[in-house]
């Protein structure tokens, strides 16, 4: 338990699943529907080539097109406007208005049914075509869609925030064999809710954390947070629980001019989160319960450009003479690209919520520390999962808040000895 504990706990510091696949298993979107398939029809399915096969009729017809077969030369056709495809059974091409395109997978003819490889198919009639691995979902777009300026003009609203609300969601688990040798699933759960005035900076948190142990929950004591940015830098606030029952406040301070620069600055911060973008793509349209049209969006960022932001940070840690602080910073530096989902609503062009699969970040993160993390710690880190949810509410609409004296005025955490006493993980 004891392992277990110490693993979770080093991920809070830092705060290619493979997907097998059903033949009925893969999803169609077209713009925002799906496409209905059934045994008439038949299912879409990956090919032995990884390529999507989708039954050529039903899609094509959905897309709006007109559909006909050539039996003489074993050939499907799909007509739309001044466009006709013709995808013959068994070929690596396809017929763009009799101009050839090479393909890497080819049509099939399966109980008398024809399946397509769609994305050359539907790429010939001008459409963008996306596979969301998270959904297993073929997002098919009739208009293109440029995804990297929706989600540049999302971040610069967000910029102007006077204020906002968010929750967030913290999902960690970690396989571990238990006494008769059979994996059982340890994890933790972060809830997490905040309230941010955007001038000067401020926030206010709650957080609960459950350790989650199969068969059994353990809630562990709700923490109360404070942040605030300014020119010295930014400063956390964390109220402790007290082995008395008692709580008590401290802070630490990363000085660091940067955060206040890309707090005031509008056009630092725009340059960051264009320098950060590596890939954006558009997973489709999707009607929330709320009934807003949200665009789904994947955004890959590069870690390359927040380090001048942490350099500072990164440097103090490197040079501490504390093994956790050298820990972190080792774990920083070796922080690779993220992956994560991005929801903006259509109307207001705002973003609402966040997806994150950490999992693969901080799995590459711990890989490369073997002389600092024992070999046992590393191979249970080997099957973490990692996942974050964050929705975004009440933008503009949070009330003004102070915070306390006795909370300005906590003693100053200078490191993890200080926490000496404290009981942060209760009953453990």
């Amino acid at each position: 338990m004891k392992k277990l504990i110490f693993v979770l706990s080093l991920i809070l510091v830092i705060a290619m699943s493979s997907l097998a696949l059903a033949e009925s298993g893969v999803v169609i979107r077209l713009d925002m529907e799906e496409v209905e398939f059934n045994d008439d029809f038949g299912f879409p399915f990956i090919d032995e080539n990884f390529r999507t096969q989708v039954p050529f009729t039903v899609t094509m017809k959905k897309f709006g097109a007109e559909v006909d077969w050539d039996d003489a030369n074993r050939t499907a056709i799909a007509k739309k406007g001044d466009i006709e495809v013709r995808v013959p059974i068994g070929e690596n091409f396809i017929l763009r208005n009799g101009e050839k395109i090479e393909t890497d997978a080819v049509a099939l003819l399966i109980d008398s049914r024809t399946y397509l490889p769609i994305r050359p198919v539907m790429e010939a009639f001008g459409a963008e075509v996306e596979w969301d691995e998270e959904l297993s979902t073929v997002v098919l777009t009739t208009e293109p869609v440029d995804a990297k300026g929706i989600l540049l003009d999302a971040y610069d609203k967000s910029s102007d925030w006077e204020s906002f609300e968010m929750a967030m969601t913290m999902n960690m688990s970690i396989p571990q064999a238990n006494e008769s040798g059979n994996d059982e699933i340890m994890g933790m759960q972060i809830i997490m809710d905040m309230a941010t005035i955007s001038e000067p900076f401020k926030a206010k948190a709650s957080m609960e954390m459950f350790f989650d142990l199969g068969a059994m929950k353990i809630p562990l004591n709700r923490m109360n947070m404070y942040y605030t940015i300014e020119e010295s830098g930014m400063t956390t606030y964390i109220e402790m629980p007290g082995e008395d029952g008692e709580t008590q406040w401290f802070k630490q301070t990363q000085e660091n001019e940067m955060f206040e620069m890309l707090m005031e600055d509008k056009e630092a911060n725009t340059q960051l989160n264009e320098e950060s973008i590596k890939d954006v793509r558009f997973l489709g349209k999707y009607i929330d319960g709320k009934g807003r049209v949200l665009l789904r969006i994947e955004n890959t960022t590069s870690f390359d450009a927040y380090e001048e932001i942490l350099g500072g940070y990164m440097e103090m840690l490197s040079s501490s003479d504390k093994e956790e602080d050298k820990m972190a910073a080792d774990m920083l530096a070796n922080m690779d690209d993220m992956t994560f989902i991005v929801y903006i609503d259509e109307e207001t062009g705002e973003i609402v919520k966040y997806n994150m699969d950490m999992s693969s970040m901080m799995k590459s993160m711990f890989s490369s520390m073997e002389e600092i993390i024992p070999a046992e710690e590393l191979e249970m880190l080997s099957g973490l999962k990692m996942i974050i949810e964050m929705e975004v509410s009440n933008v503009n609409g949070v009330e003004d808040f102070e915070i306390p004296e006795e909370v300005l005025n906590a003693d100053e955490l200078q490191d993890f000895s200080d926490l000496e006493g404290l009981n942060v993980l209760p009953g453990l």
